[in-house]
């Protein structure tokens, strides 16, 4: 992080997971995506099979059975092994624009949008491989707002430029390692204690724990009850199809030196 003395000013950031907080989909549901457009009807329902087992075992991480959650993002994104970067460039845009898009949370893009507009470095962390996010960020930033850094997975590449079904060091897990978000901070100049960040879920507790503006968007349980007695700021949206939602946004306080 840059101290007194140093070039370049301390920047303020705000950081939002993809999963969760911009839409309510999980990464393995859009390696099932992919999947399904794999070229033979073998390799689809294998691919199928796989992303539903790695969704399965989420489940079981997250509740407590010891498994490491970043192994199932592995085990999603190995159902892509063959597919070309091409093919993967595409079908990570045709995700990102007809389902992620298409019901992305309204009141996580006016998070954004304020973001930016308070002077704050737009981040987006994405368990998803990058032709997801960053087709997501890019169509994203046609009609509103943009992300500054966009931290997604990378896939490993063959020298024919396909897929080996392999993630590339380091992998983004449901929980944000805290050493790489430190090097984030240190390499843009980010003052964590001055800046945001937006989760939804149980795992989003580290990072959110990080920063000194921590949000609960749409919070699981866990998040919620934590979220409580920590008097962080929680975003319920609202339902498909309603009004308005049920907290507004409105209503939180995201100035400097605000009570969180």
């Amino acid at each position: 992080m840059t101290s007194e003395g140093q070039a370049g000013p301390v920047r303020r950031a705000a950081f939002f997971r993809l999963e969760g907080v911009m839409h309510p989909a999980a990464a393995w549901q859009g390696a099932a995506y992919l999947a399904s457009n794999a070229a033979s009807m073998r390799k689809r329902l294998f691919g199928l099979g796989r992303a539903a087992f790695s969704g399965a075992l989420r489940g079981v991480s997250l509740a407590g059975a010891g498994l490491a959650g970043a192994e199932s993002t592995r085990l999603a994104c190995e159902v892509l092994e063959g597919f070309s970067r091409d093919r993967l460039e595409v079908l990570g845009e045709d995700y990102a624009r007809d389902v992620l898009l298409a019901e992305v949370r309204e009141e996580a893009v006016r998070l954004v949008e304020g973001a930016r507009r308070d002077g704050y470095l737009t981040v987006l962390l994405a368990e998803s491989i990058a032709p997801v996010a960053d087709a997501f960020a890019r169509l994203l930033a046609k009609d509103g707002p943009a992300f500054d850094v966009v931290l997604a997975n990378r896939l490993e590449l063959d020298a024919k430029h396909h897929a080996t079904g392999a993630l590339l060091e380091p992998v983004v897990g449901p929980e944000i390692d805290p050493r790489r978000l430190r090097e984030l901070a240190e390499e843009q100049q980010i003052d964590l204690a001055r800046s945001r960040a937006y989760g939804h879920a149980r795992a989003d507790l580290v990072l959110l724990g990080l920063v000194g503006q921590p949000c609960a968007i749409e919070p699981d349980r866990e998040l919620a009850r934590v979220a409580r007695d920590l008097d962080w700021p929680i975003v319920r949206t609202a339902k498909p199809f309603e009004a308005s939602p049920v907290t507004s946004l409105d209503t939180l306080d995201h100035d400097e030196g605000a009570s969180l």
